[in-house]
């Protein structure tokens, strides 16, 4: 009788193990299960999502997004290629005329999308035909004279987002590249592979910042972006720099504008008195004619044989999209100018 006793404890010891083992795996697997769900749910978007966007005028106006956009239409080249490295190629309905023809990785994507007229003289009543639920872009084309107000697209049906590295009042920093590309992702519903290249981006930068600083010197150089130089005539133009983009890009090299504002100069006087360090040509499409020679034509001319962009080989070329468009494009030039400048 005692040893039965014995054996029933025993076996009853055995189950309580057995038990407690499988409710603690239960627990585990749970817990695991509830880990996964949280961390799924932080790369997801939650809807309704609200983005307050700003427009030319100063005006911070709400959208409110139900869901992950389906059909968009944009209205210039960098924000069609932010939503292509987001992998929103099928969701691009239709863009304006870009601006250039298209190079890079991207060129036959965007090729690939209707095209709803020129950025000058689309209407809202043509993007209206498009039937977007968002219009993307830059802040100058969100206008009733053009692809139409934030107001008027919201009330055609279309939520809005204006790229907040084109405001052309705030001076945004090339930092807000990055800030576009999360909250495009954000808006989609693509958040993971958005912060993948919001990073990709910020290490660019900061690499490029870590090689100035090692071998800037106590000295600022000084830069002329020059454009449509026509060697019959030796007549220029200079960009603008903005306040923004194109100023930060420099203030990162520890350059700065050679003159101020823009110049249009029958003479090559302007260029002469400022003595630039650097000379960034810049080309576009409609001065192809002129782009061909105009830097062997400025580095022979006889007048500027003692300018020190001339006297030091420091005579670089970039592309108008590249260098004056409001996306990831500015950091091609501004990684080129920092090789340029600061080869170890």
């Amino acid at each position: 009788m005692k040893q039965r006793s014995i054996y029933l404890i025993s076996a009853l010891f055995v189950v309580l193990l057995l038990l407690t083992a499988c409710n603690s795996q239960q627990t585990e697997g749970q817990e695991a299960t509830a880990n996964t769900e949280e961390q799924v749910d932080e790369n997801e978007t939650t809807y309704p999502l609200e983005i307050d966007v700003t427009d030319a005028e100063g005006n911070t106006q709400t959208q409110k997004f139900e869901e992950a956009p389906e059909r968009v239409v944009t209205n210039n080249l960098s924000s069609i290629e932010i939503l292509l490295e987001l992998g929103l190629k099928d969701k691009i309905v239709g863009t304006t005329q870009p601006d250039n023809e298209v190079t890079g990785k991207f060129a036959e994507d965007v090729d690939d999308i209707p095209v709803i007229g020129d950025k000058m003289n689309v209407s809202k009543e043509t993007v209206a035909e498009y039937a977007p639920d968002i219009v993307v872009g830059r802040e100058m084309s969100f206008d009733d004279d053009s692809m139409g107000s934030v107001s008027t697209l919201n009330e055609l049906g279309a939520q809005t987002y204006i790229q907040t590295a084109s405001g052309m009042s705030t001076n945004p920093p090339l930092t807000a590249v990055i800030d576009d590309v999360r909250t495009l992702g954000q808006i989609f519903n693509v958040n993971e592979r958005a912060e993948k290249y919001a990073e990709e981006l910020e290490q660019r930068l900061q690499d490029v910042i870590e090689k100035a600083d090692e071998n800037k010197g106590e000295e600022e150089l000084t830069l002329l972006p020059m454009v449509a130089y026509d060697d019959s005539d030796s007549t220029f133009a200079a960009f603008n720099i903005s306040e923004g983009l194109q100023s930060d890009l420099l203030e990162q090299l520890n350059v700065q504008p050679a003159i101020e504002g823009s110049s249009s100069d029958p003479s090559l006087e302007t260029i002469i008195n400022a003595d630039p360090d650097i000379i960034l040509y810049v080309t576009a499409d409609r001065n192809a004619d002129l782009d061909e020679t105009a830097v062997e034509s400025i580095t022979n001319e006889p007048l500027l044989k003692d300018v020190s962009a001339i006297k030091e080989n420091r005579i670089y070329t970039t592309t108008y999209d590249d260098f004056m468009d409001y996306g990831p494009r500015t950091f091609d030039t501004l990684e080129m100018l920092g090789e340029e400048l600061y080869e170890d």
